[in-house]
């Protein structure tokens, strides 16, 4: 029992450290601002061209105005330099001098960032439907319930937080911040849409249970995939699993 109290102790004395870590980085403030700034401009832009009629089609796109979302794309950056910083600065082992236990120190980074990730993508869809609700003079209010707006907010935040742990697991897994970033935007970009046209001609729906390519089946645009729920369950499942092979490989590799 001591020693689990200790545990405590140190991960709530490593979230704290996180917390002052990511809130003095200029990083953080300046995507966060990009990622506000996008979603309420894409919000106003959409409503100002496509706004003639208002429905529940216009709210769904004031929360989901596309992919690449350039939110999802600002989180999983974000995520990359809460481990990439290290990389990049050396300041792991002095970061270790005052945390020498890696576990403790990427459960608190961890859930450091979950917490900000996902305030900072409900602050964004906030925005986004604010923003919509202005610009249409509130009309935009009849069809919050509607079940595909209900559907693609949700989306948008599940896609979010699993980006930035995408993020988050590609800089601890690959000590070079150059390369994490490229994997991040490689990897959904060209090599998961390579295994899905293959899959997709030989194995039929096969490619709707990949892991982005399961978002779809997340929002209601494709058919044959997984259920809304198992699909939210296998994106943010494969994304924390990832994360869990960055914690392996931060407690073995050579800082």
């Amino acid at each position: 029992m001591p020693e689990q109290v200790q545990v405590q102790t140190q991960v709530r004395r490593a979230m704290a450290m996180e917390w002052f870590r990511l809130r003095t980085l200029r990083s953080t403030w300046l995507i966060t601002g990009l990622c506000l700034l996008a979603s309420a401009g894409l919000a106003l832009a959409i409503v100002l061209v496509e706004g003639d009629v208002v429905d529940a089609d216009l709210a769904r796109s004031v929360l989901n105005p596309g992919q690449p979302s350039p939110l999802a794309l600002l989180l999983g950056l974000l995520g990359v330099l809460a481990w990439g910083h290290d990389s990049r600065y050396g300041t792991i082992r002095p970061l270790l001098t005052v945390l020498p236990d890696r576990r403790v120190l990427a459960v608190a980074r961890t859930l450091v960032m979950t917490a900000y990730l996902l305030s900072v993508v409900l602050l964004c869809q906030a925005a986004a439907w604010v923003t919509g609700l202005l610009a249409t003079g509130g009309d935009l209010a009849e069809f919050a319930t509607a079940e595909v707006v209900l559907r693609n907010g949700l989306g948008m935040v599940v896609l979010g937080l699993g980006v930035g742990w995408f993020g988050l697991a590609l800089g601890v897994l690959l000590p070079s911040l150059p390369a994490a970033v490229a994997t991040f935007f490689i990897y959904p970009a060209a090599v998961e849409p390579m295994i899905s046209m293959l899959l997709e001609k030989t194995a039929g729906n096969a490619h709707l249970w990949l892991p982005f390519g399961s978002f779809g089946s997340l929002i209601g645009v494709d058919q044959g995939g997984p259920s809304p729920l198992g699909a939210a369950a296998l994106f943010l499942g494969a994304m924390a699993l990832l994360n869990l092979a960055g914690l392996a490989r931060l407690h073995t590799r050579d800082v």
